[in-house]
């Protein structure tokens, strides 16, 4: 369908607007020079980061070694407890780490795989979540895939065939970073404890955009981090252990702040912190631990009902315009299902971004697919924006191709 056809039109479901989450805007200088709808990347730059970067530095510049004790350690606790009300877990359970790889990779550690031999995966999850159990297979582990029959949904009983009494860990995201579906969770872990096998969840495109409790949908481990839906850049991800596993969590590595009396400076003997930041190894970057906490009261102000709520509005508004234009649209029928990833399936979308791009619109892609995510900061005027500027692109390649 060309641009200059007659349009179908869809149908926006209904949810809720939110217009006052609006005010967040002045927090973002880039949403003054850009329009922005690539938060499934890397969330907008808030002032209020900027500024405890600066306040980070000045500490550093003030206080020198003594801002460790004095101030920093404590934003280190203020970071965690944050975390741990946006996932309804209790402050013990939560811990740090530099990235989301790195916390992977200290939880796979502590898992025992000479009596439950396999692991179980989605296919259409971020590779980072695979790459860790598939550098084991040399050690005698299987990885299991789940595969998506549509490249958009994963239906919770696609697990069940795969898992068994041998099933050590069902590792998969809430939500997938293609497509947006926000998976049942819940259903998941309970067809992993059916068979004794602990759930790991990838939230990364999920915290901070999506409610969640771990309780609720009985999660053992979640990883995710502050580069996305939490405001708060890289260097700094999150970690969630359910409490009765704390105990039983000991990685093959270690790291100071692991360590039980850390500042006791025992090189002899060492012995597990009782907390979930036993899993935490070295000396964080403390500059994202300040940039991060800026993004998380953000979050935290607007509260992630409100966030979830408006981006739903935003995605809905997105997929209906998307499907007038007659393009594929790799997202959940069920608006309950969608989140704030939209996928388009086009060709070449990389080109697409770069020409998005010189219209000062900032989307991404994956392969044949531009990825563009609204957040609670954008607005339907930014959606009719790309959507207008991609049909526009769309038919000078073909009056091109005319030629």
């Amino acid at each position: 369908m060309t641009t200059g056809e007659p349009r179908m039109q869809y149908p926006v479901p209904p949810a809720l607007e939110h217009p006052e989450l609006l005010v967040f805007r002045d927090e973002f200088p880039l949403l003054q020079r850009r329009t922005y709808l690539n938060s499934c990347s890397l969330g907008a730059l808030s002032q209020r980061s900027m500024q405890n970067v600066t306040q980070f530095m000045e500490t550093w510049n003030e206080w020198g070694a003594h801002a460790w004790s004095e101030l920093w350690l404590d934003e280190i606790a203020r970071a965690r407890k944050k975390f741990a009300t946006l996932i309804g877990a209790q402050l013990h359970e939560v811990a740090i780490a530099p990235n989301v790889s790195t916390a992977l990779s200290v939880i796979s550690s502590a898992l025992d795989y000479q009596t439950r031999t396999n692991v179980v995966l989605s296919a259409l999850d971020f590779p980072t979540l695979a790459y860790q159990w598939l550098a084991k297979e040399r050690q005698g582990l299987t990885c299991r895939f789940v595969e998506s029959p549509d490249q958009i949904y994963v239906s919770p009983e696609l697990f069940t065939p795969l898992v068994d009494s041998q099933t050590a860990l069902i590792a998969t995201s809430r939500v997938c970073d293609t497509s947006g579906y926000i998976q049942d969770i819940r259903a998941v872990a309970d067809i992993a404890h059916k068979h004794g096998a602990f759930i790991l969840v990838d939230d990364y495109q999920g915290t901070g955009q999506i409610p969640i409790n771990v309780n609720a949908l009985d999660i053992d481990f979640l990883v995710t981090g502050s580069l996305k839906w939490l405001l708060g850049g890289p260097g700094l991800a999150f970690v969630y252990i359910r409490e009765g596993l704390i105990p039983h969590v000991e990685p093959v590595v270690a790291g100071w702040f692991g360590q039980r009396n850390q500042f006791q400076f025992q090189a002899q003997t060492f012995e597990w912190r009782p907390d979930a930041a036993r899993v935490e190894l070295g000396t964080p970057a403390m500059a994202a631990v300040y940039a991060a906490n800026g993004g998380l009261d953000i979050v935290l102000e607007a509260s992630v009902e409100s966030i979830g709520e408006r981006s739903r509005y935003l995605t809905n508004d997105l997929i209906a315009r998307a499907r007038e234009h007659g393009w594929t649209v790799r997202a959940p029928h069920e608006p309950e299902l969608r989140s704030s990833i939209v996928g388009l399936e086009f060709e070449d979308p990389e080109e697409l971004v770069k020409e998005l791009r010189a219209r000062s619109i900032m989307t991404d892609a994956r392969p044949g697919i531009l990825r563009i995510s609204p957040y609670f900061y954008n607005t339907i005027e930014e959606n009719a924006v790309v959507i207008d500027a991609l049909a526009e692109i769309l038919t000078q390649r073909k009056q091109h191709k005319k030629r």
